[in-house]
């Protein structure tokens, strides 16, 4: 559970506060007795390699495996769609 410090004592003694959170630590921030903040330390994100490494996840080999959905035909004609749209929005 993180431990509860009042906004004084946060104004009155920032860098040690800080300095617990650098350690590690989790505050939550009081103003008349009520949460207001919670501080937590930065944990940088995961870079993709790492990720990948991991096998946290796991990267598409092919346009087909990213967006199967979208490379099926769909018996649409874009450029018609298009030209509709572009000519509702003409005025004159």
């Amino acid at each position: 559970m993180a431990a509860t410090l009042t906004i004084r004592e946060v104004n009155q003694h920032t860098s040690a506060v800080f300095q617990r959170v650098q350690n590690g630590e989790e505050l939550v921030i009081t103003k008349s007795g009520r949460p207001l903040a919670r501080v937590i330390p930065f944990r940088p994100v995961d870079s993709w390699e790492r990720l990948v490494a991991a096998a946290k996840i796991i990267p598409a080999k092919t346009q087909e495996e990213l967006v199967p959905h979208l490379t099926e035909p769909l018996g649409i004609d874009i450029d018609a769609l298009l030209e509709e749209e572009r000519a509702d929005r003409r005025f004159w």
